[in-house]
């Protein structure tokens, strides 16, 4: 059911986001960051001239300011806007063929290219649309994965290797001192990564390795950890820049307190908002079918 559903990625998406957000708001506010000299225009922007303007346009994610507070938001934002009209995709893609699939997800890359071309990230409306392409792309995946189980099986090693260059091709282009164009670099990895998980998926020896304590407690606190990385490394670095610690050290000082910090946020966040909306959405459902039935039995009764 829709309203169930949406219920459901409110409590996934939006509670730990908005908590983080919160957080963050008030942990840069105490620590009042300053421009650090010879780091990057993204690291400084985080968590300096923050203001009461800024937790709002994140709060009610206007895409305004994301870089400001916590700057991986953005890609909440992002799902949670293609979230509200998924079901909707779903249903008008449900019997298309591969070659509907490809040009619908090629029309949302073209048409968030452009809106980013011609008004950059303002309001986040031209990632959402091109990033609804991902989305698309995974409901062919869906739909159609007997065939493509048929394909991965005949050329697992090829697409492996193919995915792994997409995926990791600006690291290559960086290696060889050679710049990338974003929007392209993006479509790539997103397709590198896409085919990696296709082999992964189908894939026993794959799935076996990937089953071991250590790769399932990275997976159970991906989330988390991508939610707060940047809200530990980057206050870390403010707090021991004055003491000339090079920055390698730094980071590598963050590492394991983005464990630590990953680990209580989905405990104390995470967990209990996945199970808060199962709860709430659940409840929905039952109350809309008996409500259903209970209309049913009435319409029945009056005949």
């Amino acid at each position: 059911m829709y309203i169930s559903y949406i219920v459901k990625r409110f409590f996934r998406i939006y509670l730990p986001f908005f908590i983080l957000i919160i957080l963050s708001y008030g942990l840069f506010t105490a620590l009042e960051p300053q421009y650090i000299n010879g780091l990057s225009d993204w690291f400084n922007t985080v968590g300096t001239n923050i203001s009461m303007t800024t937790l709002v346009d994140n709060i009610v994610m206007t895409g305004s300011d994301v870089e400001k507070l916590d700057p991986v938001v953005w890609s909440l934002i992002v799902e949670m806007r293609v979230s509200i009209i998924f079901p909707i995709l779903f249903f008008a893609l449900r019997k298309a063929s591969w070659q509907t699939l490809l040009l619908s997800a090629g029309t949302a890359f073209v048409l968030g290219t452009g809106v980013l071309f011609f008004i950059g990230q303002k309001f986040l409306i031209g990632q959402t649309i091109f990033h609804t392409a991902f989305f698309i792309l995974g409901i062919g995946l869906f739909l159609h994965q007997s065939k493509l189980k048929d394909f991965i099986g005949k050329t697992k090693l090829e697409v492996l290797v193919i995915s792994l260059i997409l995926y990791l091709h600006v690291m290559f282009l960086n290696l060889m001192g050679l710049g990338n164009i974003q929007v392209i670099s993006d479509m790539l990895e997103g397709f590198g990564a896409v085919g990696i998980l296709l082999v992964c998926y189908h894939s026993i020896r794959l799935q076996s390795e990937l089953n071991k304590p250590l790769y399932r407690a990275l997976g159970r606190y991906s989330f988390s950890i991508y939610l707060v990385h940047c809200l530990v490394f980057i206050p870390l670095i403010h707090i021991l820049y004055p003491y000339h610690l090079t920055f390698i050290t730094m980071e590598g000082l963050s590492i394991p307190l983005i464990g630590i910090f990953a680990v209580i946020v989905y405990w104390l966040v995470e967990k209990p908002s996945q199970t808060l909306g199962r709860l709430v959405g659940n409840n929905i459902e039952a109350h809309m079918t008996i409500s259903g039935d209970l209309m049913k039995g009435r319409e029945k009764f009056e005949q």
